[in-house]
């Protein structure tokens, strides 16, 4: 039983400018993916590299061992560097660089060598290439998209192959004596490699669009600037805490923070600087934070903590440690100069006998904020349910001004 292998090359030729094509679409609905565009220079490496080694009948032998391995050589760089880009955000390390220039210098010496022995080693060149493709997705990776675990695997399966092909060469010289000699052994090993690393390139492109729809799915819960919850996803989260207390039996703690003269922070400083500071702020605040409690963003320079189990001593005493780590934190503005922040915060505890609804926590926390705004700032007021002083602004017109 043989393996014809123009047929073979055909296929392959017919199936990466497919994957081709299908990358040329995902590139036009996804903008600005770097790491997709690499692959996709990838594909045309690979595709123009298997054309130049099915062209040896028409050009010189030389020319489409070096142009053809060479160039899939290339391929298989541009598909690391793409995975380097999606999970690392970085370049390519100097020393694979490197190891590309070595691979396509050892092809031009090799030109005069055995047929069996030039394809033992330009397929291990082939591998060193591959491994750390699978490294890197193995590394930062598996616990990412799942699709990226398919990459992982078919461009391991490529590289086992790619080693048996060299193997089964050296061992083999009469199945290696033509490119395109009808051989079970070098067809075999032949189709699955680069099978293989066809498979890898339709997998990263589920692995891209998996990717987009996360980010997306995060953008419509997450506020952009801090990377906190949004106000309708903290309004809800607030609302399951709520009944997740009563059925625990356990109170839950609602905590509205207000930057304190944020709007002189942009008039005096620019907002540059003022979104420097929110996210500053927000870093701050989330360190200190457990793993159950919930932070967001409500609006402008005010934010949201809903405390799961937490009594108003032990939101009191966060609070405090948060009030101080915003008073102590070191920001400076474009220029250099140092911009000073604190924060005012109102806290609201619901009772799990009581069956308050979210809004009217969210209310009262709004409140206990108004309080210790007007009592000087940089403090920390709990709602108490009192009429008098500046909690009966209650009574006034709605949409009345927090000052800030």
């Amino acid at each position: 039983m043989t393996l014809h292998i123009p047929t073979l090359m055909l296929a392959l030729l017919l199936g990466f400018l497919l994957l081709t094509l299908e990358l040329g679409v995902a590139l036009r609905r996804l903008h600005n993916r770097p790491e997709l565009r690499s692959w996709t220079w990838g594909c045309w490496a690979l595709f123009a590299g298997f054309a130049m080694l099915a062209a040896r009948v028409v050009v010189p032998v030389w020319l489409s061992i070096v142009l053809g391995n060479g160039l899939i050589c290339l391929g298989i760089l541009m598909y690391t560097r793409a995975l380097y880009r999606m999970l690392l955000d970085a370049p390519l390390p100097r020393w694979l660089i490197a190891a590309f220039g070595t691979s396509v210098l050892g092809i031009v010496v090799m030109l005069s060598w055995p047929m069996h022995q030039r394809t033992a080693i330009v397929s291990m060149f082939f591998v060193v290439l591959l491994v750390p493709a699978v490294a890197i997705v193995v590394r930062h990776g598996w616990s990412a998209e799942r699709s990226l675990r398919t990459v992982a695997v078919t461009m391991g399966l490529a590289a086992v192959a790619l080693g048996v092909r060299a193997v089964h060469a050296w061992l083999n010289p009469g199945d290696y004596t033509d490119l395109l000699q009808a051989s079970l052994g070098q067809g075999l090993t032949f189709l699955m490699s680069f099978l293989s690393i066809m498979g890898a390139g339709f997998a990263f492109v589920l692995a891209v669009f998996e990717r987009v729809a996360l980010q997306m799915e995060k953008l419509a819960t997450h506020d952009g600037l801090t990377g906190c919850l949004n106000r309708s996803t903290i309004d809800a989260m607030l609302s399951h805490a709520l009944e997740r207390g009563r059925r625990d039996r356990s109170p839950v703690s609602f905590v509205l923070l207000d930057l304190d003269h944020f709007k002189l922070v942009n008039d005096q400083h620019g907002h540059r600087t003022g979104d420097a500071v929110l996210r500053a702020f927000a870093r701050t605040v989330r360190e200190r934070l457990r793993a159950s409690d919930v932070f967001g963003r409500t609006g402008g320079e005010e934010f949201g903590v809903v405390l799961p189990g937490t009594d108003a001593s032990g939101a009191r005493r966060l609070l405090e440690q948060v009030r101080g780590a915003v008073e102590a934190m070191q920001v400076r503005d474009t220029i250099g100069h140092p911009v000073r922040i604190t924060v005012s915060a109102g806290l609201a505890v619901a009772d799990p006998a009581s069956p308050i609804s979210g809004d009217r926590l969210y209310g009262r926390a709004d409140r206990a904020l108004y309080e210790a705004k007007h009592g000087g700032r940089n403090r920390v007021e709990t709602y108490s349910g009192a009429e008098s002083g500046f909690f009966a602004q209650e009574k006034a017109p709605a949409g009345a001004k927090v000052p800030q």
